[in-house]
């Protein structure tokens, strides 16, 4: 959550200041859309958090940038179609 208020302006985070909970038990998930903004508090247990992020677009969406549109995968470049290792098309 610190890295969210890190990226949001004083305003942005008043009106963010209560965020909502949404507590999820053994084999539940919860679908958002992706300009809501969303994050996780630091896990205090004694066991590991896993997670699985997948993000979804339609076929033929394109980059609009040069730069990796996650860190850590391949770049595709401005302008062409998302695909590959990190971008699977569904069929």
């Amino acid at each position: 959550m610190t890295a969210i208020k890190d990226v949001l302006t004083d305003d942005q985070w008043q009106k963010f200041v209560k965020p909502v909970p949404v507590e999820l038990k053994a084999g539940e998930c919860v679908f958002h859309h992706p300009l809501m903004v969303h994050g996780s508090f630091a896990n205090n247990t004694d066991r590991p958090r896993r997670a699985l992020v997948l993000n979804v677009v339609k076929d033929g969406v394109c980059s609009d940038t040069d730069e990796a549109l996650l860190e850590g995968t391949d770049i595709i470049a401005k302008g062409q179609p998302l695909g590959g290792t990190f971008y699977p098309l569904l069929s």
